[in-house]
């Protein structure tokens, strides 16, 4: 009788620490502490890549003198060698630039020309990828050029209870080739990482956690099975003492 009794009182403990590391898996940055000792990268500029759509736009005092520097749709593709064709400059390499690089480099060749001119360049097709263990997976379309992983992970909505915080997979092309980054969301270092922002076209993937794999089913649709399964131990159990 003892020996069962010990039994079923170590399968309820077992199902309560198995439940409470489940929650330790899912708080961000658990060393926390170490947070204000990270420098922010700063130092992120996009940079320029084939297939990326680009806006100019060139303006002056006078603006029937910038004109021909301008066509209507105001936006150019950066072709498979990374060049642009531009109204009047012609063909420019473009790949490899930053924004502000090819703009200061635009502004200098039409200034030979035209004073006081200032050229505007920014990404038409700025867009990211989050696919997997989050609440709205998709491509996004984003605005600002310094988005972050957080604020990516935001847009979508967030991780579900099922990603794997310590393997998030960001997948970037660099010089044509695909790079894996694994990411680890409990840990602050993440902060100061070259990757804290990301590119055009980066992917971000969260994998799920062990249970989402070889179940299929999240752990929210287990949490009644389990509290199921301690009411009926706990029913045992005091049954058990009442003999």
């Amino acid at each position: 009788m003892k020996t069962t009794f010990r039994l079923l009182v170590g399968v309820f403990i077992t199902f309560l620490l198995s439940s409470c590391s489940s929650y330790r898996d899912v708080a961000y940055f658990q060393d926390f502490e170490k947070i204000g000792q990270l420098a922010a990268f700063q130092d992120y500029e996009p940079k320029i890549k084939k297939d990326d759509m680009l806006n100019i736009v060139v303006s002056g005092p006078n603006k029937d003198v910038v004109a021909p520097y301008n066509n209507e749709k105001k936006s150019y593709i950066v072709d498979i060698e990374g060049f642009i064709d531009l109204p009047v400059l012609g063909e420019i390499q473009v790949e490899g630039l930053t924004l502000r690089e090819l703009s200061d480099k635009l502004t200098a060749d039409i200034s030979r020309d035209i004073r006081n001119v200032t050229v505007n360049v920014s990404l038409a097709n700025y867009k990211i990828t989050i696919l997997g263990e989050v609440r709205k997976p998709g491509t996004y379309t984003i605005e600002s050029e310094r988005t972050t992983i957080l604020q990516a992970l935001g847009m979508a909505g967030d991780l579900t209870f099922d990603a794997k915080r310590s393997n998030v997979m960001l997948i970037r092309e660099i010089d044509g080739e695909y790079k894996y980054i694994k990411i680890d969301l409990r840990k602050s270092e993440i902060l100061s990482s070259p990757y804290f922002y990301l590119c055009q076209n980066d992917v971000l993937y969260v994998t799920p956690t062990s249970t989402r794999a070889f179940t299929g089913s999240s752990q929210s649709s287990i949490i009644p099975i389990i509290t199921s399964s301690l009411g009926l131990i706990i029913s045992i159990v005091a049954l058990i003492i009442s003999l």
